[in-house]
């Protein structure tokens, strides 16, 4: 069967989409691994590289479509399409070895032959459509800014390790003031540092709230008693599913649309956990809903929490706020929350 040339135009950015697809698969770890990383100077905000490559995929799509329709019976066509396959293949490699392995080191020696693929992938374009290869130069210029991110990551990674001895603590917490728990760690086994304490005047007590638009009365901590967690849209907004069972579907990422969803076991009570992560201005941003039964009806608690990047800060900023995130319990704090509901 002939193929038609809108045909093959959708066949062809729809595999450069794919690829691209493939490779966000394994960017779950920017709020987390990649977040705590030093960055130059030049490191753009998360939000931009989900348009950019977007845009940057759709160019390729539209470049193969030019090669494809001169005919697969060239020489030159299929010489040019097959290493355009390979550079593509490469692509979603590098996602895996940076965000999936958390090698920036051995990511960037592959960025390198990726580069090298691309450059190849232009001049045999150039040989069957110049149009073709002219659209694959934005492509090139973003990769070899990506390779300035990877090496100027992998420096900062290495100039920032110093060794240290396996340490194995032992897994008993301690329970801090506000109730929270705090776990061993470091050289000599010490518990994290307790959240600051609150004023005499605030009592350590929850505040009662009933919520307007669903209607139901809850109790809440009035702060985190965090330095570096700072709740957005506190207290949570509680949403009810009255003709819906519960139910949980585990599926996507934290920095994809619709965030990750999954399932978990809090004092043997069951969460569908929904996250969706967005960084900026040195700080993650994520928005949370937490569903759960109660009552015969499904209800959520939405909010969003602003995480600020630990690898901003210097020494012994840095250690407290990584000791911060380690030992604060997000899920504990919703947990009790949910079973104040009345």
């Amino acid at each position: 069967m002939k193929l038609t040339n809108p045909f093959k135009l959708i066949i062809t950015i729809f595999i450069t989409e794919l690829a691209g697809g493939i490779g966000s698969l394994f960017t779950f770890s920017i709020p987390t691994w990649y977040a705590t990383l030093a960055k130059p100077a030049l490191n753009p905000p998360n939000w931009v590289f989900a348009p950019v490559w977007t845009t940057l995929f759709l160019l390729m799509g539209l470049a193969a479509f030019l090669i494809w329709k001169e005919g697969l019976d060239k020489k030159e066509v299929k010489i040019a399409l097959a290493v355009f396959l390979g550079q593509l293949i490469l692509n979603s490699l590098w996602s895996f070895i940076f965000f999936g392995w958390h090698n920036p080191g051995a990511a960037f020696l592959e960025l390198i032959i990726l580069w090298l693929a691309i450059l190849a992938t232009i001049l045999t374009f150039y040989k069957v459509s110049r149009p073709a290869a002219y659209l694959l130069i934005p492509y090139i210029f973003w990769v070899t800014f990506a390779g300035y991110l990877n090496f100027s990551i992998w420096r900062l990674a290495v100039a920032d390790v110093t060794p240290t001895p396996n340490i194995a603590c032992t897994m008993k917490a301690k329970i801090c003031p506000d109730g929270s728990a705090v776990g061993r760690g470091g050289l000599n086994c010490e518990f994290a540092p307790c959240p600051a304490n609150p004023s005499p005047a605030d009592n350590y007590l929850w505040k009662t709230i009933t919520d307007q638009g669903s209607g139901q009365s809850y109790q809440y901590p009035e702060t985190l008693l965090t330095k570096y967690l700072h709740p957005l849209t506190w207290p949570p907004q509680i949403q009810v599913i009255a003709d819906k069972p519960f139910t949980c579907l585990e599926t996507g990422s934290e920095i994809m649309a619709g965030g990750k969803t999954a399932k978990r076991l809090v004092d043997n009570r069951t969460y569908c956990v929904t996250s969706a992560a967005e960084g900026a201005a040195g700080s993650t941003y994520t928005d949370y809903a937490y569903a759960f039964p109660k009552k015969g009806m499904t209800m959520i608690f939405t909010f969003t929490i602003q995480t600020v990047q630990c690898a901003n800060y210097d020494e012994p900023q840095k250690t407290a706020c990584e000791n911060e995130r380690q030992s604060f319990d997000l899920d504990s704090v919703i947990d009790r929350m949910a079973n104040t509901i009345e």
